[in-house]
């Protein structure tokens, strides 16, 4: 038993699993130090209007070049030949960047001519008009070599675009006020980019370039499409929480609040995302349907675990980190943040791993289905709820969403998995 759990240990180490956790981590230990000192150096209407520009991007970011950059890894992870891993790759970095150029100049354009709740915000909104750009272009590269089980490279790409951002920001905002932000995040972008070049040309370079047939078009793009709105109805509901706080209480100190007690407790969802960064491709590859359900089991009890360990350090710790680490300022955030460490620990530990191994199998209709439904729901119950309850309806509209999703996608997920040559939808 403990020679298995050795070898375990050393097979997950040498396919890069620990490699990505621990990056995962230092990468988000430095975001975190970052935007501590963000908060510090800025006013709490300066730090407003950085969220609020944010969450108007992390609408097109969340599009994710229409699915586009999400399916590299479906179908580059598949490929049967080097020239059509070449060619998805290319199309998926094509069209899913000018994808993101289009909305990107329409949020600029909606914030100009519209009447937005922080007219303050329209200069912070216009410098960042490219990261929406520009990430889509890392997050292409970056499945690419997640499709390619280049996690130790993975995780060293992140964690310098961590320390970049967190160092160039530190010295435009003091250069620059707020907008040094945007100059910070194409620096760290463009530094990651450079990163990755010589895997990815000693992967690409030289293979004949073709052009992908239509009906590998068509799958691709279903995938694609599929993908999106599955990625877009679920990414979009925190973005949503923030945009209903914006817009119905209209309160800059209530948004700055909200933001700081979400920070630390919404990071919980990286420990999840590394272990699924590493067995997305693992699963991917299986065939056997009851081999796919014993290990996803076995992933979803591991994370929940970890998941739940972390949530409640994060909980008894919370308190002394905001008076510490932001300020007296934002002490009146502390009982909103322990609040939301229950409905994080829900989300991370018990919904997303279902969620995210689904398209793993390439069953992906359901996903968007039961996305679409779920972004609806969540947006009229927290709009009520927050009309009669305030900041503490987004909460528990969200913990609701979370809990019924949560387990339907694990009901789901065993049904395709008991079917032992499952479909592909």
């Amino acid at each position: 038993m403990l020679q298995d759990i050795k070898n375990k240990i050393k097979s997950l180490f040498a396919g890069g699993f620990f490699h990505v956790f621990a990056g995962s981590i230092l990468a988000k230990l430095i975001a975190f130090i970052s935007s501590v000192v963000i908060v510090r150096l800025v006013t709490k209407v300066d730090y407003a209007y950085l969220a609020y520009a944010d969450n108007l991007y992390n609408y097109v970011i969340s599009l994710a070049g229409m699915g586009m950059t999400a399916a590299i890894l479906k179908y580059c992870a598949t490929a049967k030949t080097k020239e059509e891993d070449k060619a998805y790759f290319g199309f998926a970095l094509k069209y899913g960047t000018i994808v993101q150029c289009f909305f990107s100049v329409l949020i600029v354009g909606y914030v100009l001519l519209g009447n937005i709740p922080f007219p303050g915000a329209k200069e912070v909104v216009c410098v960042l008009v490219l990261y929406p750009v520009l990430s889509n272009v890392l997050s292409a590269i970056m499945n690419y070599l997640r499709a390619h089980s280049y996690n130790q490279l993975y995780a060293k790409t992140a964690v310098i675009q961590t320390i970049v951002v967190f160092l160039a920001s530190v010295l435009f905002v003091l250069l620059v006020g707020i907008n040094g932000i945007a100059i910070a995040r194409y620096l760290a972008i463009g530094a990651a980019v450079a990163v990755t070049l010589k895997v990815v040309r000693s992967e690409l370079g030289g293979v004949e370039r073709k052009k992908l047939e239509k009906s590998q078009m068509k799958s691709f793009m279903a995938m694609a499409l599929s993908l999106m709105i599955s990625n877009l109805f679920s990414s979009i509901m925190p973005i949503n929480e923030m945009t209903l706080v914006n817009e119905v209480l209209r309160d800059e100190v209530i948004t700055a609040n909200y933001k700081i007690a979400i920070m630390i407790p919404s990071q919980l969802v990286f420990v999840s995302q590394s272990i699924i960064i590493y067995y997305f491709t693992i699963i991917a590859k299986l065939e056997n349907g009851l081999e796919i359900w014993r290990l996803s089991k076995k992933i979803g009890i591991v994370t929940g675990i970890l998941v739940g360990v972390i949530g409640g350090a994060g909980a008894v710790c919370t308190p002394i980190i905001i008076r510490f680490v932001y300020g007296s300022k934002y002490e009146d955030a502390i009982p909103l943040a322990l609040f939301f460490w229950l409905i994080y620990v829900l989300n991370a530990g018990f919904r997303m791993i279902p969620m995210n191994l689904l398209p793993a199998i390439g069953v992906v209709k359901f996903n968007a289905v039961m996305a679409g439904v779920s972004c609806v729901s969540h947006l009229v119950l927290t709009y009520m709820s927050i009309k009669i309850l305030g900041i503490w309806g987004v909460g528990i509209a969200t913990g609701i969403v979370y809990l019924i999703t949560g387990v339907l996608y694990w009901v789901y997920y065993k049904r395709k998995c008991a079917e032992n040559n499952y479909e592909i939808i």
